[in-house]
């Protein structure tokens, strides 16, 4: 569907601007085939700076040309302007108080040319698109968030529940021996070192990435569960208010439906963690039964080789501005939108493919 990295066009919206002072610098960067992790990586090797003293507000994707601020500690903005990389710009930088943490961004505009979309059906797009921005997105993870080999939240899990031996059968596989550094090393210290030390060698961003990857799964495995009613409110949900992202107890989903209706707010998802908001009711039955059926335990979140895991509440379905729908020459479509922090452009993508294949039998 996508052909080329310039098919898929993304521009971070910055929750606020750097302030001009501090230790740290903000820099944007516009990125082409490369992603996030992978361009700090760069950066911090030309710097000599560890990679840990990068912030991100979020990963961005990498197959696509995609603009996104990262700050650093202890260097200038000047030596930051002076980055050459392969397929990294620089496009600006300037030095604020703190560390630009995960989720520090106010959402992200995409410009998404699909090719071989006939264009006779344009008007269905149009369609489909306007009926998303009133009845919103499906909020799940995107493929992306699991890895290249879908097989991050497999970690993760093996993670939580301290099955070492599995979390090891996933990480040294034949590829990952022959290109990955950290895998590398970590065969190199099974000679040496009990296999607890050696997965807690992996880096503590990787931890954090394959544990946020169980996460989302097991987000997504409710939200299917809720399907197709995203935004219908069920007694003992906890809501999420979509302007300021605070959860509330819904007492009496009759009385609370007319604010959803008018996606003031949405009932929510977990993020499961030893400190989220729980449900009640058939809700709460939901999601224990879950975890249940997974075999975790709540008491397993609080410290996850060393890594705490609060959880919150997400949103099941997410709303979406859209700015404009058009044809592209050579058999297209150009889609134009923003997405809250955390909003994936390709499950809006995959939504309106499924409704267009459905009504006119086209394969993609």
């Amino acid at each position: 569907m996508f052909k080329d990295p310039e098919d898929f066009i993304v521009e971070e919206l910055p929750l606020y601007e750097p302030s001009g002072t501090g230790t740290h610098t903000y820099f944007a960067i516009r990125k082409r085939n490369l992603g996030t992790l992978a361009a700090i990586n760069r950066i911090a090797r030309e710097l000599q700076v560890p990679s840990r003293d990068f912030g991100y507000a979020g990963l961005k994707d990498k197959h696509a040309v995609t603009t996104q601020v990262l700050s650093v500690e202890g260097v200038t903005p000047e030596q930051v302007l002076e980055i050459e990389q392969p397929d990294i710009e620089v496009l600006w930088a300037e030095r604020h108080t703190h560390k630009l943490r995960v989720g520090h961004l106010r959402g992200n505009r995409f410009e998404l040319t699909l090719h071989d979309i006939p264009h006779d059906t344009l008007p269905q797009v149009k369609t489909v698109m306007e009926r998303l921005v009133t009845e919103g997105v499906p909020n799940r993870f995107g493929a992306q968030r699991f890895g290249n080999k879908n097989d991050s939240h497999l970690i993760g899990k093996a993670l939580l529940k301290a099955e070492w031996e599995t979390v090891l059968h996933y990480m040294l596989t034949a590829d990952a021996l022959r290109v990955d550094d950290v895998a590398q090393r970590m065969q190199r210290e099974l000679t040496r070192k009990p296999v607890e030390k050696v997965i807690t060698s992996i880096p503590h961003r990787l931890r954090k990435l394959y544990l946020s990857a169980y996460q989302a799964h097991l987000f997504n495995s409710i939200l299917e569960k809720r399907m197709p009613h995203l935004g219908k409110l069920l007694e003992g949900d906890i809501a999420v208010k979509h302007s300021n992202g605070a959860p509330f107890l819904v007492p009496n989903s009759t009385i609370e439906q007319a604010r959803a209706d008018t996606f003031e707010i949405s009932p929510s998802g977990p993020i499961f963690g030893y400190k989220m908001r729980m449900p009640t009711g058939d809700v709460r039955t939901l999601e224990t039964s879950l975890l249940a059926d997974e075999g975790v335990r709540f008491e397993q979140f609080r410290k996850v080789v060393g890594i705490r895991l609060p959880g919150t509440r997400r949103p099941l379905r997410m709303p979406i501005q859209l700015h404009e729908v058009s044809a592209v020459s050579n058999l297209g479509s150009r889609l134009s939108f923003t997405l809250p922090a955390g909003g994936y452009a390709t499950v809006v993508v995959e939504t309106l493919l499924a409704e267009i294949q459905s009504s006119h039998r086209i394969r993609f």
